[in-house]
């Protein structure tokens, strides 16, 4: 789904180029033509800021991979498991936890880790989740 339908429910107005449909008034296809050269410059800034953004995304991606056996830590941060990690103070809980073997890789970015037999948790994590 598109944001244009998203917002207003319906798809939106096709826009054909002015081959499609010369006019036999002049001053027509000047308009049409100069629309032509607004909607090419238009795509072109289009694609000129999709490539930026996508620029701008990739500086923070890592590419990493792990084999079984490796030892990693485990980020939870944005939850609060208490079967993992003990602590009195919440406020100073660690952003990473222990060094859990892995056991298996699961597709290119889940990974099956071996936690303690205590962690009432899913062991299967993406792969943004390890260090």
């Amino acid at each position: 789904m598109t944001p244009f339908k998203a917002l207003y429910g319906r798809d939106p107005p096709t826009l054909l180029k002015f081959i499609d449909y010369p006019s036999s008034m002049e001053e027509v296809n000047q308009q049409m033509a100069a629309r032509n050269s607004i909607l090419d410059e238009l795509k072109h800034n289009l694609a000129v800021a999709q490539e930026q953004m996508k620029e701008a995304a990739d500086l923070g991606r890592r590419d990493v991979s792990f084999q079984p056996g490796d030892q990693e830590y485990l980020k939870l941060q944005p939850y609060h498991f208490k079967s993992l990690a003990k602590k009195l103070k919440e406020k100073l809980r660690p952003r990473f936890y222990g060094r859990f073997p892995i056991i298996e890789k699961i597709g290119q970015v889940a990974y099956r880790l071996e936690l303690p037999s205590t962690a009432k948790i899913h062991p299967v994590f993406h792969i943004s989740q390890l260090k």
